[in-house]
């Protein structure tokens, strides 16, 4: 079984220009192997040291952050953008009215550490957060 299903997306063309996406389902292993492949997916592109070990930190928490939001079917997508001036990455998973005790510390860590962030609504009640840091 799989765990997640990664597709390169850099020659395809996207509404959402992503370079990659990972698409996870409901499992223990999904936060490990989501920091894992971000890990990878920044590595590939030159990014190393403190900047890409951030890069995972950051995708862990708010892949963390979405599993347990969810139910069994929950579902959760990872998207990684290279930019000029750095590296936007986007969760998408169940959407939270209030955040939670959990939620709120990964946010914290997540201002902290990233240059830029946000969260948006998706239409089918998700909700997107993403994080830029500079390269």
């Amino acid at each position: 079984m799989r765990v997640g299903e990664v597709r390169d997306l850099s020659s395809a063309p996207s509404a959402r220009a992503l370079d990659h996406e990972l698409s996870l389902r409901a499992d223990p292993k999904a936060t490990r192997v989501a920091r894992h492949w971000v890990m990878r997916v920044a590595a590939g592109a030159g990014i190393g040291g403190t900047l890409n070990q951030v890069i995972e930190v950051l995708t862990g928490e708010l892949v963390a952050d979405a599993m347990r939001l969810g139910g069994a079917d929950r579902q959760v997508q990872v998207g990684v953008r290279f930019e000029t001036h750095g590296v936007r990455v986007a969760v998408t998973g169940p959407g939270v009215h209030m955040p939670t005790q959990s939620t709120a510390t990964s946010l914290a860590l997540v201002e902290a550490l990233a240059n830029e962030w946000g969260t948006w609504p998706q239409p089918d009640g998700s909700r997107t957060v993403w994080f830029e840091v500079d390269t």
